[in-house]
């Protein structure tokens, strides 16, 4: 009974991100919850340093978006399969980008970047180096 409850609540956390929208599919929205991007208020990203009880290990990338309504979504993580299995790192260098320029303020830290570099290929990290040096204009 417990492995049917997680994986419904696994199954139920999507995140889908489109051209014009981010729709959230949780446990108490099973109907999805769209935000616009300029609901998005605040953008902090950087590198795990320590590994979680229950989370993440040394090394683990993430990108948190914070939205109006105080919703917090790591894209580096909550985030499924993406189009035609583009590596989500990519897809996120692109996203990163676009709000950037849109002027969402960004908070990054490369303090814990080297562990990256101990289990992943360089092109991946690359792409972490770059988002995390990427600053609002």
């Amino acid at each position: 009974m417990v492995n049917i409850v997680l994986l419904y609540v696994i199954l139920t956390n999507v995140t889908v991100i489109t051209k014009t929208n981010i729709n959230d599919y949780t446990i108490n929205t099973p109907q999805g919850r769209k935000y616009q991007y300029n609901d998005i208020t605040n953008i902090t990203t950087g590198v795990f340093g320590e590994k979680q009880f229950f989370g993440h290990s040394k090394g683990d990338f993430y990108y948190i978006v914070e939205f109006k309504d105080g919703k917090k979504i790591d894209w580096a993580n909550d985030v499924g399969a993406v189009k035609n299995d583009i590596d989500e790192r990519f897809i996120l260098n692109q996203l990163d980008k676009k709000l950037v320029n849109m002027g969402i303020p960004k908070k990054s830290s490369m303090a814990n970047f080297k562990y990256t570099t101990k289990s992943l290929d360089k092109i991946y990290t690359d792409k972490i180096k770059s988002i995390l040096e990427r600053k609002s204009p």
